[in-house]
């Protein structure tokens, strides 16, 4: 099997490392000089101070209740396993549990000692990215089921006597205008 992917990769010039570094390097400069910049503006003197959202009593500060970074691993970790739903099992079980878990649990250290702007700008980036993959997952099954019917539908269909497909388009017919 190893061998037939390598013979595709190279008959169609394929370089899968290619798509694997090209996402995190166009997006990470964005992340962290945003986060860098958010940060930056929390430092006294801001308007940040008297900004409050939700648990976070200033945008200046860190969230003393720990909410946002706690909601901020659990998105962390929905977003992680979500992805796994479309995986094969192979691949599931050389993942271990343990090295999904450590990201979240990094997120939540560390955005319970970052200012609230930052904590909650990466908690948004990360709900929009669950909710990214999900669309792109729903969306993905749909058009991989419809082209599953589509074979099965084609496979099954018996040529009529006029030798047409059962699945000939059928003429559409317009109203005539007077």
């Amino acid at each position: 099997m190893t061998a037939r992917r390598d013979e595709l990769f190279a008959s169609h010039r394929c370089r899968p490392w290619v798509t694997m570094l090209v996402p995190p390097l166009t997006q990470l400069p964005l992340f962290v000089g945003s986060s860098m910049f958010l940060s930056r503006l929390s430092q006294p003197p801001t308007v940040f101070d008297s900004e409050s959202f939700l648990t976070l009593t200033s945008l200046a500060h860190a969230d003393p209740t720990a909410a946002l970074p706690i909601a901020l691993g659990i998105i962390t970790l929905a977003n992680v396993e979500s992805s796994r739903w479309f995986i094969s099992k192979e691949a599931k079980e050389r993942d271990e549990l343990e090295q999904r878990g450590i990201l979240s649990v990094g997120r939540i250290l560390i955005g319970s000692v970052v200012p609230g702007s930052v904590l909650l700008y990466w908690v948004s980036s990360a709900t929009f990215g669950l909710l990214q993959s999900w669309v792109f997952d729903y969306w993905e099954r749909q058009r991989s089921n419809r082209r599953k019917l589509n074979v099965l539908q084609t496979s099954s269909a018996s040529p009529k006597s006029s030798g047409k497909s059962a699945l000939a388009p059928v003429p559409v017919l317009k109203p005539k205008r007077k």
